[in-house]
């Protein structure tokens, strides 16, 4: 029955009264399982902290950016990672390795060695439709696809952010 009530979107956010067995009431609160629920509820919510509840009953704060200046200025979005080199204490995430260059103020991420490198970054198992996000990147050397020699885009590949 809990999950038949709070599977429907007016019910998010809300306490349901139902009757039990022998007519004695039951109280059941639905709660909200995405940003996009609670702007929905609560169209003028800030961005800000919010607990969301998963679909195996553990429930985790995240950040939820309800007006949408970083992706396409609907809002009710779940920030997965927030990556930002040019605060103090920044450090990479796992897979990156700290950089520092003379001619850029703040340290960077990058990979140790060549190859490829990436991170991880959790979705908390939340389904999703949409990626938004914003990316700084800077390039050191030459661009490896462009190198001489390469008669092609495919002759090597290409370095950046995908």
């Amino acid at each position: 029955q809990y999950q038949q009530l709070c599977s429907h979107p007016d019910n998010l956010g809300n306490i349901v009264k139902i009757n039990g067995n022998n007519n004695r009431q039951k109280i059941i609160i639905c709660p909200f399982t995405q940003c996009s629920n609670i702007l929905v509820r609560n169209p003028s919510a800030s961005s800000g902290y919010y607990d969301i509840h998963l679909s195996n009953g553990s429930v985790i704060t995240v950040y939820c950016d309800m007006d949408g200046n970083n992706c396409d200025g609907e809002g009710g979005w779940i920030r997965v990672a927030q990556l930002n080199m040019s605060e103090p204490g920044a450090t990479c995430p796992p897979g990156l390795t700290l950089q520092n260059y003379n001619n850029i103020d703040h340290s960077l991420c990058g990979r140790s060695s060549s190859g490829c490198a990436s991170t991880f970054f959790s979705t908390y198992g939340l389904n999703y439709t949409k990626v938004c996000g914003k990316v700084r990147g800077y390039q050191f050397g030459s661009i490896d696809a462009f190198a001489s020699g390469s008669s092609n885009i495919d002759s090597y590949y290409v370095e950046g952010i995908s």
